[in-house]
């Protein structure tokens, strides 16, 4: 059997994994990112396979371990099993979507996930978000799996502490920065606090977000995407079937580099995160001391 699903000769958009253990905030960072206000379904932390997020008509696809498509309901996912299923394929009209694609990963612990899962996954990603979440920062286990990670990655990804909120009080979040930064700093790019369940209440409001942590985390994103030497041109996950749309009157994909407003969503990753790279990369962001 031929495969006939179409190839993009063009290069690829680069390719942000979020990553993490359980609980530890990558679905909710997901749906800041994109604009949404929760996930398609509920699901606990070991029900789903990766998430991986295109610019496009909004619908989602079970893609099998096969590469065989089939269309999702937007609004249930729980039929999906880790078990026979590569991933799951979700286009949405979403504004950091221009610049890159999102992949949420499941918890780094999933016992689900088959032993050669990182090996699959892993060369296909250009940078990281790793979620440690702030009552239980960077812990062994967390070290030991990004330790795995090429590190190629290290220098161009983030390590996010979620939940930092959760804290008491500002001396003991100053504290945990602190030592998350001595302990982690030297294997990642920059290392942010954020309170992601603030920042997604919040986000149409500029003073949330950069109290919150969600405005430094954008203008990383800015930065290091940016940055990135524009990756080969690889054929990029495509389904033959159908997609199922999200909506009955779905809004027209936008032409490529095309800015996207629809005015029913606040914004949370600003215009200039799609710029082409040809305008001028930033200089890298300073590092923050607590």
């Amino acid at each position: 059997m031929t495969d006939d699903r179409p190839t993009d000769p063009s290069p690829r958009k680069p390719r942000v994994a979020l990553m993490g253990e359980f609980s530890a905030g990558k679905s909710t960072l997901a749906n800041l990112l994109l604009g949404q206000n929760s996930s398609p379904v509920q699901v606990t932390a070991t029900q789903l396979p990766p998430v991986w997020y295109q610019l496009g008509t909004p619908g989602a696809q079970r893609i099998g371990l096969d590469g065989a498509a089939t269309p999702l309901p937007a609004e249930d996912w729980t039929a999906v099993s880790p078990e026979d299923t590569q991933m799951i394929l979700a286009r949405l009209d979403a504004d950091i979507l221009q610049a890159c694609d999102l992949i949420d990963l499941p918890g780094t612990s999933d016992p689900n996930m088959a032993p050669d899962f990182w090996d699959t996954f892993l060369p296909k990603v250009d940078l990281a978000i790793w979620c440690t979440p702030a009552n239980q920062a960077w812990r062994q286990s967390e070290a030991a799996l990004w330790e795995q990670v090429p590190p190629q990655l290290w220098t161009k990804s983030l390590l996010l502490i979620t939940r930092i909120d959760k804290m008491q009080g500002e001396r003991d979040r100053a504290r945990v920065v602190a030592r998350v930064r001595a302990e982690a700093g030297a294997l990642f790019r920059d290392v942010l606090p954020i309170s992601l369940t603030g920042a997604l209440a919040g986000r149409d409001n500029d003073d949330v977000l950069e109290t919150t942590g969600a405005a430094a985390l954008v203008r990383f994103l800015c930065h290091a995407l940016e940055g990135l030497d524009p990756p080969a041109p690889v054929e990029t996950p495509r389904a033959a079937a159908t997609v199922t749309p999200v909506h009955q009157n779905p809004p027209p994909s936008p032409a490529a580099g095309a800015d996207i407003d629809t005015g029913t969503e606040p914004r949370i990753v600003p215009r200039r995160i799609t710029r082409s790279k040809s305008q001028g990369a930033r200089s890298r962001p300073e590092h923050r001391t607590a």
